[in-house]
């Protein structure tokens, strides 16, 4: 579930923010790769005064109903889709060489004379060819059957966990915004939000103390979840790294 803070984030031009003195935090977002690093860019980074786990933590201990779970089953069918669509994939590209292969015969077989012995061999190819493309392309619907199948089940069983999930959230975290905005009023900060650049990178300019860097990423059937605690002193920037190690993977529907 996507919990969200409305209207809170406030966005500083980079003179006010050095006028207030304090440290400098460089984020750096990115997702790993067979080539290194591949930066995370145009996503929204927060800086936040407060720690939001503990806020939705302590709003869901006070209601009392525990928040319906997602089940094991429903976690291990994401994994079958994914198998499953990882299955297709190579059954597609099998069918696609199989299909390439035939299409050359094909084409061979046209420039040659029927009567010729090379005819005869070159044909006898073209229809083992031929059953193996038929073969293959049986294999890739039977594979994207399968797939799709998955998905619908998935599906269905996902909108009815989170249509409960998301009816538990309306109710308990109801009070977010006030509890947010008190916390704030409290003690006398606010939030700042930056957008990562072309090379995955966010810059804050905050006062010295405690202070949470929080950012999310969609992936098909997860999201990563940053809320990476900082303590900003006067001195050297601080760097915050953000990738799939340091997130909390969550499922997402």
């Amino acid at each position: 579930m996507m919990r969200r803070v409305l209207g809170l984030a406030v966005m500083c031009g980079t003179g006010v923010l050095f006028a207030c003195g304090g440290g400098e935090v460089v984020v750096q977002a990115q997702l790993e790769g067979e080539g290194g690093g591949t930066p995370l860019t145009e996503l929204p980074v927060r800086a936040l005064p407060y720690d939001r786990d503990a806020l939705f933590e302590e709003l869901a201990a006070a209601y009392g109903e525990p928040e319906p779970p997602i089940p094991d089953s429903l976690l291990a069918l994401q994994q079958e889709i994914a198998a499953a669509n990882q299955a297709w994939s190579q059954a597609s590209a099998d069918w696609g060489a199989a299909r390439d292969s035939l299409q050359k015969l094909s084409e061979a077989l046209r420039g040659l004379s029927r009567a010729s012995p090379q005819y005869r061999l070159m044909f006898q190819d073209f229809n083992a060819q031929e059953a193996r493309e038929q073969a293959a392309r049986r294999a890739r619907d039977q594979a994207f059957e399968r797939f799709t199948g998955l998905q619908n089940r998935y599906t269905q069983q996902a909108e009815e966990i989170q249509a409960r999930r998301d009816a538990w959230a309306e109710q308990a975290y109801a009070k977010i915004d006030s509890v947010i905005a008190a916390r704030l009023k409290e003690m006398d900060r606010e939030e700042f939000a930056d957008t990562t650049d072309a090379n995955g990178i966010a810059r804050f300019q905050l006062k010295p103390g405690q202070w949470w860097i929080h950012a999310r990423y969609d992936l098909a059937y997860e999201e990563l979840y940053w809320n990476e605690p900082i303590t900003v002193e006067r001195g050297d920037p601080i760097q915050v790294i953000l990738n799939r190690a340091s997130a909390e993977v969550r499922p997402k529907f």
